[in-house]
């Protein structure tokens, strides 16, 4: 039997954040990749998926940038996920008569239909996956996920007001 080496600490002081980040990113990326899994059978992705339900928990219609800012995407993004989707007739778009670069999205029936029949799938992959975790845990990871995400949002918000961002 091998003797155990002594345990170094996690992070060094210097290190905090990156070794944080990596910590979250391995779970974020095997669930990310384990959920596209699961909705291959509804040619969906994870973030196309998001989008229609984005549309729908919002009367099913938003402007791009609403919806860029619901999901934190860019509009480059935004716009490629909706020109898959509307490929598919999932969603829909209508431009302002009145300024052309508003566009408008909708989610049109068939991608209500989409939505019904994948998103059981994905909710239930993650009621499994996050079973893990007691309701204490569960509380405690939301709140420091939440605590995360209004630093890291307020950075974001400051970035994209300097010019030339």
């Amino acid at each position: 039997m091998k003797p155990q080496a002594k345990k170094q600490p996690a992070v060094e002081q210097q290190e905090r954040g990156m070794a944080e980040w990596v910590g979250l990113y391995r779970p974020y990326s095997a669930i990310f990749k384990l959920t596209e899994l699961a909705l291959l059978p509804y040619n969906l992705s994870l973030p196309q998926l998001h989008l229609l339900s984005v549309l729908k928990e919002n009367g099913d219609i938003l402007t791009t940038g609403e919806i860029g800012r619901a999901m934190v995407k860019s509009s480059q993004t935004i716009t490629g996920l909706v020109d898959r989707l509307e490929v598919h007739d999932l969603v829909e778009r209508k431009f302002e008569r009145r300024d052309r670069r508003k566009t408008w999205v909708r989610l049109t029936p068939k991608g209500q239909l989409k939505l019904e029949e994948a998103m059981p799938v994905a909710n239930r992959l993650a009621q499994e996956l996050f079973s893990v975790f007691t309701d204490e845990e569960l509380r405690d990871l939301e709140a420091k996920t939440d605590k995360l995400r209004a630093v890291a949002m307020q950075r974001l918000d400051k970035a994209l007001e300097r010019p030339g961002f």
